[in-house]
């Protein structure tokens, strides 16, 4: 991809783009403000430097496509993935990922609107998940007689779910009959999300009146309940299966039904052991919300399967168990029959398909992502946006980087859907924000990883408008080039990761990586093996593809979608910007539905509690 040989890419022909004529970019200069080092340059940012030999900064070759077959791993011979949907999305049972928070209220220095005595006021809160125009009454609390410094006994409870923001009114009353909010009893009103509230757990708004102006304040206070989480960590091992397969042995796997008023929910299924009629599977983690409702007694059904590349696959045996029967393992051996259906109904002397053996059963209490966050957790967020080639020249109205009328495009309404969510967890509002396979100025050298800022000893950006605005200058100053290689980026965000796991205050941090992207990696068995070593950092990764690019092998880097071997923890998660085209709140929904889970995995493995709690 040498600049020169882009057919309608070439620097000195691009229209609006000659490095001479870019303002702010002169060709005698390096990319970036005066006096800086020549971009690209090492990262720096609050992390250890890249090793000059990973080369970053020059255009590597595209590698061999990632092959369709699976080779099995050395650690696990004989094991591999089933093809396509292998995995099962956590079920997002109710309360699994969020809780409940409870807002206290007190304000001071109210207006004081009765002339015989003070005001007697009460609290309105009002709460909307859809924008601000749109509240609706929550609750409200009790009616404070002649205070103008009132402190509220009763609080009012919300819903809390990470992924979705709540936006809150409160409303402060003049309550002299039957508490109904006018003009004439109005002392002020304010705005806040939910978010703020549980980040910072105390909040102090100025009130303001629309006709008045600002007069007193209005202090929130957040705690919260959650339902305690239990992860459960199980391993099986098979004995003596049928033999299903005519030239061989049969490919076993199993899958696990929750069972809830009778009716069966899968929610987890195991790698293929392939040839054996004695599997051993892999360790499952999987929370007891999602296993069995929280329930050790509820029941739970397995069904081991023999896979089958051509037909669909034969049932070997069903069994029925509890999580309370299957605990017992650390007292005496569990072991289930498998039975299947149709031999059991045909043989008086069947007695079983095979035996299913837990060989380990071990369940920890943990903490649950609110009570990280409201215990101070910073989330911090980095985002990338692909400069490559395929996107189209900006200034054609075909072009993905092409911003319409409003000012806005793709990327930009994907960046500012999550931005809108995270921002109120970061307390800086400070977002590093980086390119990846565009040509810089004033050589034209392909980086993989440049701050659209131009400053690489400092790539943040100020607030969600600010990431927008370097992006947009970036737009027309570096030419769009090739290849999508986005490993370099993961190595770059884990090493911020690691950098900022504990905060300048003393606190606890977690960085989300947003990746936005027209294509496919070309790199992809590269930003495997890169994910491969984040997982043991405070990460996760967001990818988005923007445009209609066949995304096929995106699904391999999803953990949701693959079993792929040496993948101890699930950090990625991939949604296609089209299917949430008509509603960014929702594309925001659905890219961070999984992140309370990997926050909390991720800290639970590491046996970190919330700040001033200990380990269950």
């Amino acid at each position: 991809y040498p600049p020169q040989q882009q057919p309608g890419y070439p620097p000195q022909q691009q229209p609006g783009y000659p490095p001479q004529q870019q303002p702010g970019y002169p060709a005698q200069q390096p990319y970036g403000a005066p006096g800086q080092q020549p971009y690209p340059a090492q990262s720096g940012y609050a992390a250890p430097p890249a090793p000059a030999s990973q080369g970053y900064a020059v255009a590597q070759p595209q590698p061999a496509p990632l092959p369709n077959t699976y080779s099995p791993n050395p650690a696990y011979s004989g094991h591999g993935p089933l093809p396509g949907n292998t995995n099962i999305k956590d079920v997002k049972a109710k309360g699994a990922n969020a809780g409940t928070v409870i807002l206290n209220f007190s304000c001071k220095n109210l207006r004081d609107r009765d002339v015989m005595s003070k005001s007697d006021p009460q609290i309105l809160l009002y709460t909307s998940v859809k924008d601000r125009a749109n509240y609706t009454l929550t609750g409200r609390t009790e009616k404070v007689k002649n205070n103008l410094n009132p402190v509220f006994g009763t609080g009012v409870d919300i819903p809390y779910i990470f992924e979705k923001q709540t936006f809150c009114k409160v409303v402060v009353i003049d309550d002299d009959s039957a508490g109904v909010a006018n003009e004439a009893d109005n002392l002020g009103e304010a705005e806040f999300t939910l978010g703020q509230a549980v980040s910072k757990k105390t909040l102090e708004l100025e009130l303001r009146h629309r006709r008045w102006g600002l007069k007193g304040s209005c202090i929130v206070s957040a705690s919260h309940t959650t339902n305690t989480k239990e992860l459960v960590t199980l391993q099986f091992e098979g004995a003596h299966l049928d033999r299903k397969d005519t030239f061989g042995k049969s490919d076993p796997y199993f899958e696990i039904f929750r069972v809830t008023g009778g009716q069966e929910a899968l929610v987890k299924r195991s790698e293929v052991v392939y040839n054996n009629l004695n599997p051993r599977w892999r360790q499952i983690e999987i929370s007891s919300t999602q296993l069995c409702n929280g329930d050790d007694t509820a029941s739970i059904i397995i069904k081991v399967w023999d896979y089958d590349t051509t037909a669909a696959p034969d049932l070997i045996g069903t069994c029925t168990t509890t999580l309370a029967q299957m605990k017992k393992i650390k007292k005496e051996i569990v072991e289930f029959d498998l039975i299947h259906p149709k031999k059991q109904a045909k043989k008086k002397s069947y007695r079983n398909s095979g035996v299913l053996k837990v060989l380990q059963c071990v369940s920890v209490k943990t903490w649950s992502f609110l009570d990280y966050v409201s215990s101070g957790l910073q989330l911090n967020c980095m985002v990338a946006f692909d400069f490559t080639a395929s996107n189209g020249h900006p200034n054609t109205p075909a072009s993905l980087h092409h911003l319409n009328a409003q000012g806005v495009n793709q990327y930009t309404m994907a960046w500012t859907a999550i931005g809108q969510v995270i921002q109120d967890y970061d307390w800086d509002k400070e977002f590093p924000a980086y390119g990846f396979g565009g040509a810089l100025p004033p050589n034209n050298q392909v980086s993989f990883e440049f701050a659209l800022n131009a400053n690489a000893q400092n790539p943040n950006c100020a607030g969600i408008q600010g990431v927008i605005q370097a992006y947009q200058t970036a737009l027309q100053n570096v030419a769009l080039s090739g290849p999508t290689n986005c490993a370099p980026i993961i190595r770059t965000a884990t090493r911020y990761a690691n950098a900022c796991a504990t905060t300048p205050h003393g606190g606890q941090g977690y960085l989300i990586l947003l990746i936005l992207t027209d294509g496919q990696f070309t790199d992809l068995q590269a930003c495997v093996q890169a994910i491969q070593q984040a997982q043991q950092s405070p990460i996760s990764i967001i990818i988005v593809g923007v445009g209609n690019a066949d995304f096929s092998n995106m699904e391999y880097l999803d953990g949701d979608r693959t079993n792929t071997a040496g993948r101890t923890r699930d950090i990625v998660q991939f949604v296609p910007f089209n299917k949430y085209a008509h509603s960014p709140t929702q594309l925001a929904r659905e890219l961070l539905a999984e992140l309370p889970g990997q926050v909390e995995k991720y800290f639970t493995a590491k046996k970190i509690a919330p700040m001033g709690k200990k380990m269950h």
